[in-house]
């Protein structure tokens, strides 16, 4: 079934209920915004889009965006959104991916028009609103197109969306997500969190992201409120949770969390009666207590992009399974979602009983058939018992729980013994002076690997400074062995819009490097500075 059905079921039952609120404000009905996602649907066939054919959009997050994707899906197409924040390179390998016919872009990106109208498989650029450009502007368009339009035929495994990831090493991969399991995942997670048309979900992550994508069906299925942050901005988050009272948020990454910790008004936020999936990373105790002690209702939740991303893990809200979940717990798997495995990394044997650990596999009802016109990528991503690998590794605890561990490359070896970076990033956040942190593994002479650690101090410290500190300050919190041995301060670490870390762009940072014994702990301005002297 054609997904862009919701929308209009809603109308039937909602329709002069707010839809939709952008962050300065604006607000549209499910009138509406069935109104405007027809038109545009109407104005976008105008160009010859139909069944199966792509259209990518650079706008931020607001009514047109939803009603632009609910158009797009209407005639049977698939929408990409593009992160208008990415290097132009990865705009042209995701155009070049998807094949798009049609760009969609707002006029404050309408610098990329010109990068987007210049792609081969691009037809037409059409600009939101005027302003100095000459491409045709959907506003004008618009204004003269019907509001009413037939909703194309479409089964559960035809294409609703291409989603593709943030690209941390190589080109990105452009995640398909049919109909049918983009519709389970929504579905299962109106009821996994008792979510009902008096629901007021804070968005917080974009369109060009699955869970902006997965926020526009679930909050429209149920008939509820989507309330668009504009992107990650803790002022402008703190003002609606006191203008709008919001009573559920259904994603939030700990980075997020600790940025809202910090606010100078969060000692009087009042957020009695939030609803919230805490994911990204395992959630860190001070957190999860945060939370708690402001009345919340918190739950841990494992997902990734392709499972649309909701859902592999998590509890109930609904149900208040949360309150049974040991801290630092996912929960377990939900069939109705998901069926999950643990798999040996190195040779693929599926992994039985309690007390295990492994990567984790899925197959199920949400998982996605594949990766864009990638037949390589996806064939090395499904195993031969049609599982996807996730990358990611998971501890199956002896009572069953499960706890996700980082992705198998936040795993190093120094010296023969296994180290999780998350705990070493754990440990750097714990300093006051430390805003953010990463780590990753880096070549040792002696170890094989150490930890290089990426920190975002406090301004006014120097890399010589945060080194002392921070090495004191992890010899008395970690063990000695497992503490960085280079550190590279950085104005932000690079993360992707879910705020993991990206390997692949730290990796390049500190590329040939191999650390000797006898040089200690190093920042790597000083390292560079003594290999300059070497040689």
């Amino acid at each position: 079934m054609n997904l862009g059905w919701w929308l209009e079921r809603s109308t039937w039952e909602y329709a002069d209920k707010t839809a939709v609120v952008d962050a300065d404000g604006t607000s549209v009905t499910y009138r509406e915004l069935r109104a405007e996602s027809n038109r545009i649907g109407n104005v976008l066939a105008g160009f010859g889009i139909g069944v199966d054919d792509v259209v990518v959009t650079a706008m931020p997050d607001n009514h047109t965006h939803v009603a632009t994707f609910y158009a797009t899906i209407k005639l049977g197409g698939a929408f990409s959104g593009l992160n208008y924040k990415a290097n132009d390179q990865k705009l042209i390998d995701d155009v070049a991916r998807s094949q798009a016919r049609i760009a969609v872009v707002s006029l404050e990106y309408v610098h990329l028009a010109d990068l987007l109208a210049a792609q081969p498989s691009i037809e037409t650029v059409i600009v939101t609103e005027p302003g100095d450009h000459a491409y045709p502007v959907l506003s004008a368009l618009t204004a003269d197109a019907s509001d009413e339009l037939r909703i194309a035929d479409r089964a559960s495994a035809d294409i609703a969306a291409i989603n593709f990831t943030s690209g941390t090493s190589g080109t990105s991969k452009g995640v398909i997500f049919t109909h049918g399991t983009l519709g389970n995942s929504a579905w299962g997670a109106v009821f996994l969190g008792g979510i009902t048309s008096e629901t007021r979900n804070v968005s917080l992550v974009g369109m060009y992201h699955s869970g902006g994508i997965h926020d526009s069906i679930r909050m429209i299925m149920a008939g509820g409120t989507i309330l668009w942050s504009g992107g990650w901005d803790v002022d402008r988050v703190v003002e609606i949770f006191e203008k709008r009272s919001p009573n559920w948020m259904y994603w939030i990454i700990p980075t997020m969390m600790r940025d809202l910790m910090r606010h100078p008004r969060w000692d009087s936020l009042d957020l009695t009666g939030l609803r919230t999936y805490v994911a990204g990373e395992p959630v860190p105790d001070d957190v999860r207590d945060a939370l708690l002690s402001k009345g919340a209702q918190v739950g841990n939740m494992y997902g990734c992009t392709e499972a649309m991303p909701v859902c592999i893990l998590g509890p109930s809200l609904y149900y208040g399974e949360e309150s049974e979940v040991p801290a630092g717990s996912s929960g377990h798997p939900i069939r109705g979602f998901s069926e999950v495995v643990l798999k040996d990394p190195e040779t693929g044997a599926t992994l039985t009983g309690n007390d295990v650990e492994g990567e984790v596999c899925i197959k199920g009802d949400v998982v996605t058939p594949g990766y864009y016109r990638d037949p390589e990528r996806t064939a090395e991503a499904f195993d031969s018992e049609g599982y996807l690998h996730t990358r990611d590794r998971a501890y199956r605890s002896a009572d069953g729980w499960y706890y996700v561990r980082g992705r198998i490359d936040d795993i190093i070896n120094p010296g023969g013994e296994k180290l999780s970076l998350l705990e070493v990033d754990a440990a750097l956040l714990e300093h006051p002076d430390v805003i953010d942190a990463g780590c990753i593994g880096v070549a040792h002479e002696r170890f094989g690997e150490v930890p290089a650690a990426f920190v975002q101090m406090k301004s006014g410290i120097t890399e010589e400074e945060a080194r002392v500190v921070l090495d004191a300050h992890m010899i008395n919190t970690l063990e000695r062995w497992k503490r960085p041995r280079l550190y590279v301060l950085v104005d932000e670490i690079p993360r992707t819009a879910k705020r993991s870390k990206m390997h692949g762009a730290m990796r390049e940072r500190i590329r040939g490097i191999t650390l000797r014994d006898a040089d200690g702990v190093m920042g790597l301005d000083a390292l560079h500075s003594s290999q300059d002297a070497i040689a």
